[in-house]
């Protein structure tokens, strides 16, 4: 995992209100549309019942899976900014 994934993982984990912000916002939702799309979300709830639990080496493996593309880097810097904020 980049130092950039780790920190935002992080950040949403230290504030919670922050991850559902994200969610609710179009690049969230745009960012779950593509996370879910191949399995219709069973990859992505698995990962994140194992983020709570402490391991987020699926969710990281995830997301830079999805930075690959270029839309993917695109959603992904802009959250990334919007959570400097």
């Amino acid at each position: 995992m980049d130092q950039k994934t780790a920190q935002l993982i992080e950040k949403f984990r230290k504030n919670p209100a922050l991850a559902q912000a994200l969610l609710q916002s179009g690049d969230g939702q745009q960012l779950l549309q593509m996370l879910t799309k191949g399995d219709g979300g069973a990859a992505l709830e698995q990962a994140a019942q194992n983020a709570v639990r402490g391991n987020t080496k699926e969710l990281a493996a995830m997301l830079s899976s999805l930075m690959q593309s270029p839309e993917g880097m695109a959603v992904m810097n802009r959250i990334n900014e919007s959570a400097k904020k």
